[in-house]
């Protein structure tokens, strides 16, 4: 399996347009080789807010497809690039079990919004 893990600082200015924008990624429910994505905040000292998002993709070829496909069709469409003052993006291989101890070893405040599942 493929985990991505997404970071973004987002200023307080922008924390709701950002989460609200989050919550608009369902139509990756119906992405081929999409599993799940979930996520939510932790707070920084400096004042910004740092949004972690995980997604689990069923293999590399399956996210390149909707990368190269799908993604900023979406992306656009929900008006999340002007919430955010920065973004990175992690790719790590994993078994099943890694992707249960990601999850069950976050240390996040979950935003319930910002979950996606297969469809």
């Amino acid at each position: 399996m493929l985990i991505k893990k997404i970071v973004c600082e987002v200023d307080t200015a922008n924390a709701k347009a950002f989460s609200n924008a989050q919550s608009k990624w369902g139509a990756l429910s119906h992405v081929n080789g999409f599993i799940k994505q979930t996520g939510g905040w932790r707070k920084t000292a400096d004042g910004l807010f740092t949004a972690e998002i995980i997604s689990v993709w069923e293999n590399r070829a399956a996210y390149d497809h909707f990368m190269e496909n799908e993604h900023d069709v979406i992306y656009e469409e929900i008006g999340q690039k002007a919430t955010l003052y920065s973004i990175e993006v992690a790719l790590t291989q994993v078994d099943a079990e890694g992707v249960a101890f990601l999850f069950e070893n976050w240390e996040i405040e979950y935003e319930p919004g910002w979950t996606v599942t297969k469809a």
